[in-house]
């Protein structure tokens, strides 16, 4: 089975994709689950054709926390340890998201409970995610990919290969790292090209961090 874990719809405020189309794409692209994890928003989707595990992606004081199989919208302006307790509280489990990222990435403030790091993000640099496998390794937790798609064509570059199973072995094979985080790094131009669209958004918004 593979799956992306890391996607946004319209529902973020920098993406205008719809969750309908998020799935039909995702199920062409032949992925087995995706996660739709909105920015300090939680919805669940059900379909009959892929696995949609509930997700949020959460603003922490000092960083961005995907929030995988919760019940219930995790409030965003907490401590990292409030964030993580939460998301505990709702049954889910706590990912580092893209830590080295230079804007809203954790980096070396982290703290020692999460479940898994997020160590494959598309829209993450070579050196960027390396470092982030080096974390997970340091801390012996599970191992996430995501393309953190803004975008239709963004879903399905980096994906986590995982044996088959349901939504709860997916959930158990997170945790346990029995997986293989696989995929491409943003290369230079494309790096550009990002930031470009990146800097225009966060400026349609006024200029305010997500």
């Amino acid at each position: 089975m593979k799956g992306d874990l890391h996607i946004h719809s319209k529902y973020s405020p920098d993406s205008r994709t719809e969750p309908d189309d998020i799935i039909k794409y995702s199920v062409k692209l032949g992925l087995d689950f995706i996660s739709i994890s909105d920015h300090n928003k939680f919805n669940k989707y059900k379909s009959e054709s892929i696995i949609i595990i509930p997700g949020e992606e959460v603003t922490s004081i000092d960083g961005h926390i995907l929030a995988l199989f919760i019940e219930e919208e995790i409030p965003k302006g907490l401590s990292q340890m409030e964030t993580i307790d939460r998301i505990h509280d709702s049954g889910g489990i706590a990912i580092l998201a893209h830590p080295f990222r230079m804007v809203n990435g954790i980096g070396k403030k982290y703290v020692n409970s999460y479940d898994a790091v997020e160590v494959k993000n598309s829209r993450c640099g070579k050196g960027c995610n390396r470092k982030a496998l080096k974390l997970a390794n340091q801390l012996n937790v599970g191992k996430t990919a995501g393309s953190d798609a803004h975008f239709l064509n963004e879903i399905g570059r980096v994906y986590l290969e995982i044996p088959d199973g349901d939504m709860e072995s997916i959930r158990k094979a997170i945790i346990k790292g029995i997986g293989n985080a696989t995929g491409e790094d943003l290369t230079l131009r494309n790096r550009i090209l990002l930031y470009w669209k990146m800097g225009s958004e966060y400026a349609s918004r006024g200029f305010k961090r997500i």
